[in-house]
C-alpha cells in the first residue's frame, strides 16, 4: 500500500461522497483522485484503467464546466434520462470499442486482464460522460463497473483499492436512489 493509493482512496471517497448529492465540489476532487490513479494503475500494468483515468480527469474538467455553465448561483442542472435509443446507441459503441481495445492490448500490452481492463475502460468512459450530464443511469454503470474492478485490484494485489471500490459501490447504490428520489 502506498501513499498515493492511500490518498487516492480518501479524495475518491469524498469526491463520490459529493457526486451522490449533485455537489459541484465533487468535480475538482475527482481530477485530483484521478489523476494520482492513473500513476498507480500504470505502475501494475493496468493500462486500460490508467488511460481511463487520465481521461476521467479530463471529463470531471468537462463535468465542472458544464455545471458550473448554469446562471443561478449554485445550482447544476436537472438529472434526467437517456432515451431508449440513446441507451441503445451508447451500449453498442461500448460493446465494439470494448472488443477492439482488448485487442489492442492482446496484441501489443503485458497485461492479463484485457477483456476486464478493456470493459472497465470503455464502460468507465461511459458512466463519467453520463454523470457529467447528469443521467440517472450512470449510477448503474457505476454499481456495476465497481464492482468488476474491486475484483480486478484485489487480484492485483491493490487491496486498499478493491476496498475503495466495493465501498464505491455501495455509494452508486446510494447516489442512484439519491437521484431517483430528486428527479421523482
Amino acid at each position: 500500500m502506498s501513499a498515493v493509493e492511500v490518498i487516492g482512496f480518501a479524495l475518491t471517497l469524498l469526491a463520490i461522497g459529493l457526486a451522490t448529492r449533485g455537489n459541484i465540489l465533487t468535480w475538482p476532487l475527482q481530477i485530483a483522485a484521478s489523476l494520482l490513479y492513473v500513476y498507480l494503475f500504470f505502475r501494475v500494468n493496468l493500462f486500460g484503467e490508467s488511460a481511463l483515468q487520465l481521461i476521467y480527469a479530463v471529463i470531471a474538467g468537462y463535468g465542472w464546466l458544464n455545471w458550473r455553465k448554469l446562471k443561478t448561483p449554485n445550482s447544476t442542472p436537472p438529472i434526467s434520462s437517456l432515451s431508449l435509443k440513446e441507451g441503445l446507441v451508447l451500449n453498442s459503441i461500448g460493446v465494439l470499442l470494448l472488443i477492439c481495445v482488448a485487442q489492442l492490448q492482446v496484441q501489443f500490452l503485458p497485461t492479463d486482464v484485457p477483456y476486464l481492463d478493456s470493459g472497465v475502460f470503455i464502460f468507465g468512459l461511459l458512466a463519467q460522460w453520463m454523470q457529467a450530464k447528469k443521467k440517472i443511469e450512470n449510477w448503474l454503470y457505476w454499481i456495476v463497473l465497481d464492482f468488476i474492478s474491486a475484483g480486478i485490484y484485489w487480484y492485483k494485489d491493490l487491496h486498499l483499492t478493491a476496498l475503495l471500490y466495493l465501498i464505491l459501490t455501495c455509494m452508486a447504490v446510494w447516489g442512484w436512489r439519491q437521484w431517483r428520489t430528486i428527479k421523482l
